[in-house]
């Protein structure tokens, strides 16, 4: 004869006998009515006994009224109440199907089933009286998850309940209890990702990811594999086939293969077919995820997590270039790890760091979104990380966000005053600006964090120096500096750095002067490299970089290369002819190899003080030798554009220097049908960089100032036809060739040009009109083209600053016959 638990629970209440009887087979120690709905069970379609889950499932059902049943004198109320809510229950019950209340615990326990905890996460196991020890429930897949509607009507009063579960978080190496609230909303969307899965079964999902970490440790220590599952590895005849249409056409016919599979089947394939692949094959490993990650049905997210994060750690490399048809690496890692996947209550937090240091923006703000509106699982060093590329992002506003969520969360590893804390706000603090406010001029980004309860260390208050200098007031710089050292904060290197970089910026020599001198007082401070190459820089700013008439070129030049060898090796200047034969060098000079800023200061001093266009040119075919030789400390100088600009300028000032200053800009130039991957290995090795903006201005300038017009027009439209847009001084620079040579409609154009690319007319454009005979033309000039709307050099193709194809050879031709000129007026003369 078979009972149905609830009709013998009420006829208990009813007769008032208590709750439980020890001699049922069913009955474990409960409290109440708690107890009594958390370990009776009905039975199934097959009369076997229902079990409750296992101590790793701790999810219950709780509402803001405790159900328990204390003394006599209490229990008519909740007997009321409870049989008001077992009578709806009766009626749909069955002795051979489960009731509501089967179902909540049932459901509610295996709503957290997933993969086994980690250092990250452990579950709490419950009591003894609500839980069969040692014994694991069996749920038909199909009552795994209760609906809803369901759930809500076993309590007819009172508010709707939320199920709770407990999970054990470190802090300060101690394990914490912590709670966290499930809406019936989230349930139901952890319902269906779940639903997606291959896996229901946690021991599955536990040997897998066993066999998967020795596998990862194996190849991060070099060592044999241990994992028995792993070494004894072998495919059946199914997985074998399965391997080979992967091998020939993973795309077409392993696709329709795995589709063909059962749903168990599938389960049991990729178990084997991905330790099988991520052992021998990355590449197909990549395929097969590829194929497998991209149906209806899906491996647990935790497999294809740990999958991604042994490809990524140990084959990048190989794999960020792999492409088959329209997939690759990042559109495999995107599809199979994107956020519309992640679970909501137990998400790898490794994966998801991942995630946000390989996307791209868009999906970055995607994935946030997600994270705050499903309340997904994310520690804080999480958001960190989602932190850092919004400040990438230059987006202050979602970084600020961020960091509030942070300070919510009030972890002790990441509380406000916490190192990684205060690094992501150093690195937020470099995005500073000063806005009007209702209080006057203030920081932007400095309050808020002060608000958030951020004290500022040494290090942030070294940037809001930074900042304050930024602003143009030297005032509140220095009073920030008060303040520093008001609250015991020291200056330390990058302060000095700091202040040496404003006095020089502002030519305040005498400011300068006092920074060395107290600079020289400490010696840690003095040996540091920065600060060394910073006095160095100062030294050629007030010296060679402006050199007075009355100066000697010869001294200014020594005192250069006196305090160049106090500081680093002379043997890259000797290789480079810089040094004069009878040069010896005074004694205790350091054999520390130049930075690039030295040698690059090194080399415009040079140039500077030699103003002779054959030691340009026989300096510059030595430095483009080492270069290409790809020579460890000369090369990386060709990966900027800074010495070419100075040999650029080195051959401006003589018409001899033309064609050497064209062969510059060449040389250049024979990287541009590189890849940019490419270019960045060739420009660190043997290269050369591609000419900037800046480049571009020069060589222009060196045509225009040696009167050569038709050179000057096809640098123009040489920068039309490698995107290079025109800044203000290339702007300024062609406005001031087209007022030198009297052509009106021309500079009409041009300033026309200018202000719809968003420029205005300045000073230095006003000092380049007082070369015009007849002014008044110019604004008659301006005037017609505002009657006419006629299109502006804005686009270059239809002005004549980028004139049509057909045009070029004509101009290539007048560029070579004036150079030709021009060589032939110069013959006397040498």
């Amino acid at each position: 004869m078979s009972f149905c638990p609830q009709r013998l629970l009420r006829s208990r209440f009813s007769a008032g006998l208590p709750s439980w009887d020890p001699h049922h087979r069913w009955y474990q120690p409960g409290t109440g009515v708690q107890g009594a709905r958390a370990l009776y069970s009905s039975n199934d379609a097959s009369n076997t006994r229902a079990q409750l889950p296992p101590a790793v499932d701790t999810a219950i059902i709780r509402t803001t009224t405790p159900y328990t049943i204390p003394e006599d004198p209490c229990r008519k109320n909740v007997l009321r109440r409870l049989s008001s809510t077992t009578s709806t229950v009766d009626q749909s019950s069955s002795p051979d199907s489960p009731s509501r209340i089967d179902l909540i615990e049932s459901q509610s326990s295996t709503v957290l089933e997933g993969p086994s905890p980690g250092a990250e996460q452990e579950l709490v196991a419950p009591s003894q009286g609500e839980r069969y020890a040692g014994r694991r429930p069996r749920f038909p897949s199909s009552k795994r998850l209760l609906s809803i509607p369901e759930r809500s009507s076993i309590f007819t009063s009172g508010p709707a309940p939320a199920i709770i579960y407990k999970t054990k978080v470190m802090v300060r190496g101690q394990p914490r209890d912590r709670q966290r609230v499930l809406r019936p909303k989230t349930v139901a969307l952890e319902k269906r990702i779940r639903s997606q899965t291959f896996f229901h079964e946690g021991a599955n999902i536990r040997t897998w990811r066993i066999a998967q970490s020795d596998l990862y440790r194996s190849k991060f220590y070099e060592r044999e594999i241990r994992n028995e599952f792993l070494r004894d590895l072998k495919l059946n005849p199914v997985e074998q086939d399965l391997l080979e249409k992967l091998k020939t056409d993973s795309q077409g016919s392993f696709r329709e293969a795995w589709e063909a599979l059962s749903k168990r089947d599938k389960a049991l394939h990729w178990h084997s077919l991905s330790l099988w692949l991520l052992k021998e094959s990355p590449e197909l490993a990549l395929e097969f995820l590829s194929v497998t990650t991209h149906g209806k049905e899906r491996p647990v997210f935790v497999m294809v997590a740990d999958a991604f994060l042994f490809l990524d750690s140990f084959y990048y490399d190989r794999l960020k270039d792999w492409r088959k048809g329209p997939h690759t690496y990042q559109s495999v890692f995107n599809a199979a790890l994107g956020p519309r996947n992640w679970p909501i209550l137990f998400l790898p937090q490794k994966i998801v760091r991942l995630y946000v240091k390989r996307a791209d923006r868009d999906a970055i703000y995607y994935a946030y979104k997600l994270v705050c509106e499903r309340k997904i699982h994310t520690k804080a060093e999480t958001h960190l990380c989602f932190m850092w590329r919004f400040i990438e992002f230059k987006d202050v506003n979602k970084a600020l966000d961020v960091l509030d969520n942070v300070r919510r969360m009030k972890q002790v590893e990441f509380g406000m005053d916490s190192q990684s804390v205060m690094r992501h706000c150093c690195k937020l603090l470099t995005l500073d600006s000063v806005q009007e406010g209702p209080e006057g001029r203030n920081f932007y980004i400095l309050p808020k964090l002060l608000k958030m309860g951020v004290r500022p260390d040494r290090d942030m208050m070294n940037v809001v120096l930074s900042n304050a200098f930024k602003t143009g007031d030297e005032q509140l710089g220095l009073d920030m500096l008060e303040y520093m050292k008001n609250n015991g904060l020291e200056p330390d290197s990058y302060t000095h750095l700091i202040l040496l970089n404003d006095a020089v910026a502002r030519g305040n020599r005498d400011r300068v002067s006092s920074l060395i001198r107290e600079i020289e007082s400490n010696e840690e401070l003095l040996k540091n490299p920065w600060i060394s190459s910073k006095i160095f820089h100062a030294h050629f700013v007030f010296t060679a970089k402006h050199i007075n008439p009355d100066d000697d070129p010869d001294a200014v030049f020594y005192s250069m290369l006196e305090m160049y060898n106090k500081l680093h090796d002379i043997t890259p200047l000797k290789e480079l002819s810089i040094l004069p034969p009878e040069y010896t060098p005074p004694p205790g000079g350091d054999n520390t190899p130049p930075t690039t800023i030295a040698l690059f200061l090194m080399i415009a001093t040079y140039l500077r003080c030699r103003r002779r266009v054959s030691i340009a040119q026989r300096l510059y075919t030595n430095f483009r030798s080492l270069v290409l030789q790809g020579h460890p400390t000369i090369a990386p100088l060709a990966a900027t554009d800074h010495v070419y600009n100075e040999f650029l300028v080195a051959f401006r000032d003589n018409p001899r220097g033309l064609r050497p200053a064209m062969r510059v800009v060449e040389d250049m130039l024979q990287t541009s049908a590189l890849t940019s991957n490419t270019r960045t290995m060739h420009e660190q090795a043997s290269g050369h960089a591609l000419p900037s903006v800046r480049t571009w201005t020069i060589l222009m300038s060196c045509f225009i100032f040696n009167k050569q017009p038709h050179a000057a027009e096809r640098v123009k439209e040489m920068m039309a036809e490698h995107n290079v847009e025109f800044n203000k001084v290339t702007w300024n620079i062609i406005i001031s060739g087209y007022a030198c040579k009297q052509r009106v409609f021309d500079l009409a154009q041009t300033i026309k040009a200018m202000e719809d690319a968003g420029f205005v007319i300045d000073s230095y454009n006003m000092k380049a009109l007082r070369y015009l005979r007849d002014p008044e033309r110019l604004w008659v000039a301006l005037e017609e083209l505002d009657k006419l709307s006629q299109p502006s050099l804005t686009t270059l193709a239809d002005s004549k600053l980028a004139p049509s194809k057909s045009d070029k050879k004509t101009r290539d031709e007048l560029l070579d016959q004036g150079l030709k000129r021009l060589r032939e007026k110069l013959k006397p003369k040498l």
